[in-house]
């Protein structure tokens, strides 16, 4: 599902970025195993406007990131954004995509990442399903979201257009994960509002 008007421009606030550069990033890094694993190719899925570009290339090191959104103008935006950086489209490929069907090859990536993109996905388990198959065994999934609490509540539908059906908790999003072949590395959950995942994709 599409951000609605408000959210876009609650996303692209630089209040927004900070928080993701200065908390939730830091954050994210901490729960990774070091030494951090090497990170030649990176996905992140829901792209926005931008913002997660940078944090993924500075905080995790990406040699390549592929952006990908649902929505067409917010891609857009994001590779207008990043062609007009003095580094151009360097290392960068952006495409419109739905996360339930990513149009990439098995074992593609070796870091997938999620900004608080997958409590817009109605089948959250299907893109949970794809982002298995796309990272390469024993590369790591990335997740900082949003549960059910905080947005099947009244102010959040006001504001914010999510879908209300077959949202999750933390532990549900859990259970899936696992289910999908994922061990969990590190979780942190917040008042079961929200949560970040650190999940490794298992060998098999």
């Amino acid at each position: 599902m599409k951000l609605n008007p408000f959210e876009k421009k609650l996303v692209q606030h630089p209040i927004r970025f900070w928080l993701q550069n200065h908390v939730e990033a830091p954050l994210l890094t901490s729960m990774m195993p070091k030494p951090m694993a090497r990170c030649e190719r990176a996905l992140e899925i829901g792209c926005g406007f931008g913002n997660g570009i940078q944090l993924i290339r500075e905080h995790f090191g990406a040699g390549h990131i592929t952006a990908v959104d649902i929505d067409p103008e917010m891609v857009v935006a994001a590779q207008s954004r990043w062609q007009a950086r003095p580094q151009g489209l360097k290392g960068l490929s952006f495409s419109v995509a739905d996360a339930s069907c990513l149009p990439f090859a098995d074992g593609e990536f070796d870091m997938v990442f999620d900004f608080a993109v997958f409590h817009h996905i109605p089948d959250w388990q299907a893109a949970i399903k794809d982002v298995a198959r796309v990272l390469k065994p024993n590369g790591y999934f990335v997740v900082e979201d949003l549960y059910r609490a905080a947005i099947c509540n009244p102010l959040s539908r006001r504001l914010f257009e999510h879908p209300q059906q077959n949202r999750f908790n933390h532990r549900e999003w859990l259970v899936v994960l696992r289910q999908a072949g994922f061990e969990i590395v590190c979780d942190r959950n917040a008042l079961d509002l929200a949560g970040m995942v650190l999940a490794q994709k298992v060998q098999r």
